[in-house]
């Protein structure tokens, strides 16, 4: 970055209070406290991965919901949600779903 410009932190602030990037922060906060709260995982590497990819989770679940015309708001709680259960049980749920939808056909 050469050449600074002054509403750099106001057009990242902008981005970071749109509903579709809060639901990522917080499946990122809620996933890291967890990781931290249950002190099972040692590796500092996993607990920091863990938490981006509930943030991915995230901003994929923000999709589904503007894609079904619900309330942005709802990107938040998706957020949360995601960053409560964690990468591994939601995995394990698509799996179980996909696995249903396969045996029906």
């Amino acid at each position: 970055m050469s050449e600074k410009t002054p509403d750099f932190w106001a057009h990242v602030w902008l981005i970071i209070t749109t509903p579709l990037w809060q639901g990522a922060i917080m499946a990122a906060t809620i996933s890291l406290l967890r990781v931290v709260y249950e002190g099972k995982e040692a590796n500092k590497w996993r607990v920091v991965l863990e938490a981006l990819i509930c943030g991915a989770l995230s901003l994929s679940a923000s999709s589904v919901i503007e894609w079904m015309a619900w309330p942005s708001s709802l990107s938040v709680a998706a957020g949360g949600t995601i960053g409560f259960i964690g990468v591994t049980a939601i995995r394990e749920l698509i799996i179980r779903f996909l696995g249903r939808k396969a045996d029906s056909l």
